[in-house]
């Protein structure tokens, strides 16, 4: 079985209680060190947006949007640069960097 399995993520203080198993999926991604800041700032953006939403019937909804939204693409970014991987710079032919010289076999 795999570790996961066995940790739970820090949850929001704020969190729509349909969205707990994706969120719980989505810090899970994240390394433990930052899982309870993005736990806290999800809270703050779904309450904000809660609270900016004068239609009382689309509080949640928005709240949902906003946080889920933000959360996704935070992970979508971030994950992956926190363990350490990253996407190698373009290979630019044609083009040589300065103070290297063609020489070969020097």
């Amino acid at each position: 079985m795999h570790r996961e399995a066995y940790l739970s993520a820090v949850m929001p203080a704020a969190y729509c209680p349909e969205d707990a198993t994706w969120i719980q999926g989505q810090l899970m991604e994240l390394r433990p060190t930052v899982r309870r800041k993005v736990a806290v700032k999800y809270a703050e953006v779904y309450q904000t947006a809660f609270d900016a939403e004068p239609i009382s019937y689309k509080q949640v909804n928005r709240a949902r949007h906003e946080a889920n939204k933000r959360l996704r693409e935070f992970v979508e970014k971030y994950a992956g640069a926190s363990d350490g991987l990253c996407i190698p710079a373009p290979v630019l032919k044609g083009h040589q960097a300065k103070g290297t010289s063609q020489q070969q076999g020097c």
